[in-house]
């Protein structure tokens, strides 16, 4: 499958409009074609949006081949306009049928970018998408380690019930470059981990999110196992709550930042008959 870099092109103000997510799912991530030198771009195996378009001159989203999402344009969120860090954009069309939200975030050299949508319109887990992309080529280092640090938002959606939450928390990895001959090395946390009600009110907390050792191709694509555990005050002990995967690139001019995203999914404790998964996304930077 074809890789190529985020796309612009002429918006009707004369803005670059950036379009993200059409060239590679998350499947083909270690695609051993592909190296440093590449422009990687990658969006959801399962996930139904196509393609995302933003329009930095209108601060619009368009997104492609969602259902009921009316005319597929995302206005800024009038209730939450950002999260932690992100951009949040809701499709306001009021002929529109379900709601969507969407999460958008850059670096600040532009190298990277990410973008999540979902909606809390439906019974089950219903439809959405991620995309994240690294413009540009990078340089793996090829000794030491390096911490990466950075915000990260979510959208958490439930099966058995509708309903759409947003969440927050602070991403960290750390990188080994050298100890891993063939795949290099990353591991991580979530912590300081909330739960907002789409009007911004504080739910609930989350626990600790452990992102287990994963490897890192050539190209600087990283993927890994993540979970979590929740005390259980009636068994006395900590049980399994959360497990998924997080996906990443290296990008930045000098290696310095990570874009990624992360799924989880879990069974509410009080009501083993409701399910949730949370879809974030982060972008992590190299500490001094």
């Amino acid at each position: 499958m074809a890789v190529a870099s985020c796309s612009g092109s002429a918006g009707d103000d004369g803005t670059n409009l950036v379009t993200i997510g059409v060239s590679g799912d998350i499947d083909d991530v270690g695609d051993p074609t592909l190296g440093p030198g590449d422009p990687i771009e990658r969006f959801e195996e399962e996930g139904q949006a196509s393609a995302i378009t933003y329009d930095p001159g209108t601060d619009t989203f368009t997104v492609d081949n969602l259902a009921f999402d009316g005319t597929g344009v995302y206005d800024r969120d009038d209730e939450v306009a950002t999260l932690n860090g992100f951009r949040v954009y809701e499709n306001n069309n009021p002929t529109e049928r379900r709601a969507y939200k969407a999460l958008y975030l850059e670096s600040a050299s532009g190298l990277s970018r990410v973008a999540v949508v979902r909606t809390g319109s439906y019974l089950g887990f219903g439809f959405g998408g991620f995309v994240y992309a690294r413009d540009g080529e990078v340089v793996l280092p090829t000794t030491g380690q390096a911490t990466f640090q950075g915000d990260y938002a979510g959208l958490r959606v439930f099966s058995g019930q509708g309903g759409i939450q947003y969440t927050t928390a602070d991403a960290e990895l750390i990188v080994d470059f050298e100890d891993f001959v063939s795949t290099r090395a990353v591991e991580g946390t979530l912590t300081n981990r909330q739960i907002f009600d789409t009007s911004g009110a504080l739910v609930d907390t989350l626990p600790t999110l452990i992102l287990a050792t994963g490897d890192i191709s050539d190209a600087g694509e990283l993927t890994g196992n993540a979970s979590s555990q929740r005390f259980d005050a009636g068994a006395g002990a900590f049980v399994d709550f959360e497990e998924g995967n997080y996906y990443g690139i290296i990008g930045g001019a000098d290696a310095d930042e990570i874009v990624g995203v992360i799924v989880v999914q879990g069974t509410d404790p009080d009501d083993a008959t409701i399910g949730f998964q949370e879809t974030g996304a982060f972008i992590a930077i190299e500490t001094p």
